[in-house]
């Protein structure tokens, strides 16, 4: 049967049932860290999890919130605490890490492009110091520093219309 917009719990309905009537509000199940760990990587170890888990990698999806979901679960069906989730994420992410480019397929870790943040910061820094050098110089007829000025204008960030800009209301235009 397929959920329609109202088989759905209405808010502050889980205010109304009895305490501790879910999984992750009861003691959980495994305690200890080593236990926790244990028992994903017994899960984890089947190869068609691990198929399914590369297929997924190569589909473009980062490994971390894969892990992140992977916990979240075990969380929820009162397996673990949040904290021991904390705790084993980094050992199961390297854990799958390590079995899925065993396979050849190439793993994104948390989809950050650390390289591009890197080189974004270096450019923010050169734009910063180029101004305040232009700033402190002016010189209109200096042609080293015209050039300089037209590399600080390049790297500058298009300016964005904003909400402010644009016309708003229910027959605004645009």
């Amino acid at each position: 049967m397929i959920a329609g917009p109202f088989d759905r719990p209405i808010p502050g309905q889980s205010l109304t049932t009895e305490p501790r009537n879910n999984p992750w509000e009861q003691p959980p199940q495994i305690a200890d860290k080593e236990e926790v760990l244990k028992y994903y990587v017994g899960r984890l170890a089947n190869q068609e999890v691990i198929d399914d888990m590369a297929a997924m990698c190569e589909a473009g999806i980062p490994l971390q919130p894969l892990v992140e979901s992977i916990t979240t679960m075990g969380v929820m069906r009162g397996i673990h605490t949040v904290d021991v989730s904390m705790l084993v994420g980094p050992d199961i992410h390297a854990f799958l890490k390590q079995s899925i480019e065993a396979m050849g397929v190439k793993v994104r870790d948390d989809g950050r492009d650390r390289q591009a943040e890197a080189e974004q910061k270096e450019m923010d820094r050169f734009v910063m110091l180029a101004t305040k050098y232009l700033e402190e110089n002016p010189d209109d007829e200096d042609p080293g520093k015209q050039m300089l000025g037209d590399m600080v204008e390049a790297a500058e960030p298009e300016e964005e219309v904003t909400s402010e800009d644009k016309p708003q209301g229910l027959m605004a235009k645009g």
